[in-house]
């Protein structure tokens, strides 16, 4: 995409709940299991193709003369699979040929990502080579794309979306399986999908591609949609307050607001950490209990696992529900919004902490507040993790040494005051995210700990008399200033 297309088009996700029949179900889960079977055709070709070409080496062929490589694209791999389809799928004509193309286009994008992570491209942590998919651990996914009829996703109701269905159906001259076509081709949408025909109608939106996955215990369609800047989605409107707002994200409490928001917040402007899931662990572990007592393959065990994938959607739904909430009432009522950049893999190892901060999601937190920053029009200003919001006074700037995670209360030695540790955070977030947006908006040096550093400024090649420079405190550590040469 050009930055002029970007700077006039944003790309999100609609998601709808489907209610589909029994028939319909067992036709995506087909679906599913031919996009699966895809996926691991295409692994399975280049992984032989790397195997011969390494043999190969290894005996002394010369490079030349090795056996030809196999593309990794999508048009590359959809082309030799149609050309061998009825070899190796001779079921093939009971799907929708998107299936196919699905899986494939999966297995291309895994070995692209894992080429660049392997050749230091991709930022991040090192990928490892895509697995095959099974029955068991694979989650049940299915893309489909049509850019030419756009109005022909949705049933004239506007509660039902249209399920490509294969050719046999389709072409069929039986009346039997073209009357039962017609049953097939609309699922039941729980919601009303009526804004969005509107706005496909009106061409202010356009579906790249519909997913239809099963997600805890559900089905649903997420809609890729491409919706023109000057008509985005309509949002619920705020009461503005203005000016900034530190957030400082935690466990006891969701966040901590540097200024308190009424109907959100409490006085001190902490937000309710709802934890769905210690609110549901009592009977997840009743249906594991049960489950280990199940035998594999049984119907009961069957209807149990669903049980259970749908308390985990519940969680999830809880989870995110609150999350946008409060990423809704940040960016509608302020012009910018402060907060820390979080290691949250690196914070889920410490066990004792790890399923607290996995049921908070800060994760999931810090993505959709900065959606909801950019559709909005709010400033995000990302502060980093070493500055010590928690460990500097947020009245006299005094930095402590040491302060306990047991620590509620941050008490100054310098000018006793005793104020609440988030509370005390949040507003040092919000006096670093102002500083950092002046020092960005003119253009200067930002630094991201404090005291400032002189680590890029230009020097001399000739050295001069040495000099010391004052104690400063970084990262709660009071340290010995270096001798430069200045």
């Amino acid at each position: 995409m050009t930055a002029a297309a970007a700077a006039t088009h944003m790309t999100r996700a609609v998601v709808y709940t489907l209610d589909p029949s029994p028939a319909q179900e067992r036709l995506l889960r087909s679906y599913c299991g031919a996009a699966r079977f895809g996926f691991n055709w295409a692994r399975d070709l280049v992984v032989a193709n790397l195997e011969i070409r390494a043999k190969e080496r290894l005996s002394g062929v010369a490079e030349e003369h090795l056996t030809p490589a196999v593309s990794w694209s999508r048009y590359s791999l959809r082309k030799h699979f149609n050309e061998v389809k009825a070899e190796v799928a001779p079921w093939s004509a009971e799907v929708a040929k998107h299936c196919f193309d699905s899986g494939i286009g999966q297995a291309a994008d895994a070995l692209k990502t894992w080429s660049r992570s392997r050749a230091d491209k991709r930022a991040g942590s090192r990928i490892g080579f895509p697995r095959p998919k099974t029955r068991r651990s694979a989650r049940m996914s299915v893309s489909f794309v049509e850019l030419n009829h756009q109005l022909s996703w949705f049933h004239p109701s506007r509660h039902a979306l249209r399920l490509m269905l294969p050719k046999t159906l389709l072409q069929s001259k039986d009346p039997h399986i073209r009357a039962q076509s017609r049953h097939l081709v609309w699922i039941h949408v729980v919601e009303s999908n009526r804004r969005l025909y509107r706005l496909v109608e009106s061409g202010r939106a356009t579906i790249q591609k519909v997913t239809i996955s099963y997600v805890g215990g559900r089905w649903r369609a997420s809609l890729t949609v491409r919706f023109a800047v000057d008509a985005p989605p309509v949002k619920r409107a705020r009461r503005r307050i203005g000016g900034a707002v530190g957030v400082d994200l935690g466990v006891t409490y969701l966040a901590t607001l540097s200024t308190p928001v009424p109907g959100l917040t409490d006085a001190e402007g902490h937000v309710h950490n709802p934890r769905p899931l210690a609110v549901q662990l009592d009977r997840l572990r009743r249906l594991d209990k049960r489950l280990a007592r199940c035998q594999q393959g049984s119907s009961n065990r069957r209807r149990l696992l669903q049980r259970r994938a749908r308390v985990h959607g519940r969680v999830a739904a809880m989870r995110k529900a609150a999350h946008h909430e409060l990423a809704n009432s940040l960016a509608g009522r302020f012009d910018l919004v402060g907060m820390e950049s979080l290691n949250v893999r690196g914070m889920v190892r410490c066990r004792p902490l790890a399923r607290s901060l996995a049921d908070a999601g800060l994760g999931q937190l810090s993505r959709i507040i900065g959606v909801e920053c950019s559709d909005r029009g709010t400033r995000l200003v990302k502060v980093d993790r070493r500055y010590p919001s928690s460990k500097t006074c947020s009245s006299c700037g005094a930095v402590k040494a040491k302060l306990l995670l047991s620590a509620r209360a941050f008490v100054c030695d310098r000018c006793g005051m005793i104020i609440d540790r988030d509370v005390n955070a949040a507003r040092n977030l919000e006096r670093e995210a102002l500083r950092l947006a002046f020092i960005g908006s003119t253009g200067g040096f930002v630094a991201g700990l404090r005291p400032e550093t002189r680590n890029a400024d230009r020097r001399s090649p000739k050295s001069s008399s040495a000099e010391a420079d004052p104690a400063v405190v970084v990262d709660g550590r009071t340290r010995r200033a270096r001798v430069s040469a200045l």
